[in-house]
């Protein structure tokens, strides 16, 4: 028996249907040995590009905190600038460059994922453990949804790369910020030296 560990990301044409399918996932874990939910949570993209995730419990599956683990961190990724700059035209870039190369390529889990997820879309994502894929396949066609599967262990590490590029990317900004800071001051007091030089010279 092989056993599959994948995040699963299942778009639906209607957003309404995200929230009956994360109710039938629920008890589909509850009920079959062949699928295990690590953890679930509905998102919707705005058409602005932002990501916005429900804060209820009905909105979530977890083993933990709501939207933690992997789930959660996956959804910090691809609600940020990041996110943004793998998959949407929509929405600002804000805050510093990321390094990609390092973070994660175009055609790796990120990307593919973050392209699924578009503007006005509504998605379910899984950490799901499966021994085979019918049940969730099922699932996606009882509500004529596209489902895409890519790697835990691939997204994990592509999630911890963008973690440190967005935390690297913010020290550079930062210090950039401060530089500019200093240099408004310099100019600041050097153009009061020579007002003062100025007024002595009259």
């Amino acid at each position: 028996m092989t056993i599959t560990e994948s995040v699963v990301l299942i778009r639906f044409p209607e957003s309404g249907h995200a929230y009956q399918a994360l109710s039938a996932l629920r008890s589909l874990d509850e009920s079959l040995t062949s699928l295990q939910v690590r953890g679930a949570a509905v998102a919707e993209r705005r058409p602005d590009g932002t990501l916005h995730v429900p804060e209820q419990s009905d909105d979530t599956i977890s083993t933990g905190t709501a939207t933690g683990g992997l789930i959660g961190m996956l959804f910090g990724v691809l609600g940020g600038p990041l996110g943004l700059l793998l998959g949407f035209s929509t929405g600002a870039l804000v805050g510093g460059v990321f390094d990609l190369d390092r973070a994660t390529s175009v055609d790796g889990a990120l990307a593919l994922l973050s392209a699924q997820i578009t503007p006005g879309s509504t998605v379910v994502i899984v950490e799901a453990v499966e021994t085979t894929p019918e049940p969730l396949d099922q699932l996606a066609a009882r509500f004529d949804a596209t489902i895409e599967r890519q790697p835990t262990a691939q997204v994990a590490a592509e999630v911890e790369a963008a973690a440190s590029a967005a935390e690297a990317a913010q020290k550079e900004a930062n210090r950039v910020l401060r530089e500019r800071k200093r240099a408004e001051i310099r100019a600041k007091i050097d153009e009061k030296v020579e007002t003062v030089k100025e007024k002595l010279h009259r």
